[in-house]
């Protein structure tokens, strides 16, 4: 059986405009179950740990703000970790796809669920065929 993993991120808040990011954006990591990401994900962790960083995970946003766990570590060393994070994105047999909306088209949050929902279900129809290949797929969504 054939089996499609896929993980939906978003980064953006449906907030007003005027005090939130000028973008929403929500992206779809695409995984084939057939493909063993378990070397990467190790050699991440070593990399991770080798280099004297002491996290649980590795969330973009928090590292490039400087919050939570990564307020302790340097603009250096938190660049370092972001490029740990881009080596191992672009070693795994992975694929991806980002949504991205300017959020002065959108000027409420009515509008702007629309409009992002005909933006993705263009975008994911427009790969029907990759998603047919799949006997199963499964959905994990960030919603923390």
């Amino acid at each position: 059986m054939k089996e499609l993993s896929i993980f939906i991120d978003e980064s953006g808040d449906f907030g007003e405009m005027k005090e939130r990011p000028a973008y929403y954006l929500v992206t779809f990591v695409f995984h084939n179950q057939d493909n063993d990401i378990e070397e990467q994900v190790s050699k991440l962790n070593e990399s991770v740990r080798a280099s004297g960083f002491n996290v649980e995970y590795i969330h973009t946003g928090p590292v490039i703000r400087r919050e939570e766990v990564f307020q302790r570590y340097s603009i250096d060393e938190r660049r370092k970790l972001l490029y740990k994070m881009l080596n191992f994105v672009n070693s795994c047999p992975i694929s991806y796809l980002t949504v991205v909306i300017d959020r002065k088209e959108a000027t409420d949050k009515i509008a702007l669920s629309g409009k992002l929902a005909k933006i993705i279900n263009r975008a994911l129809s427009e790969h029907i065929e990759f998603f047919s290949d799949f006997d199963k797929i499964i959905v994990y969504y960030d919603n923390g």
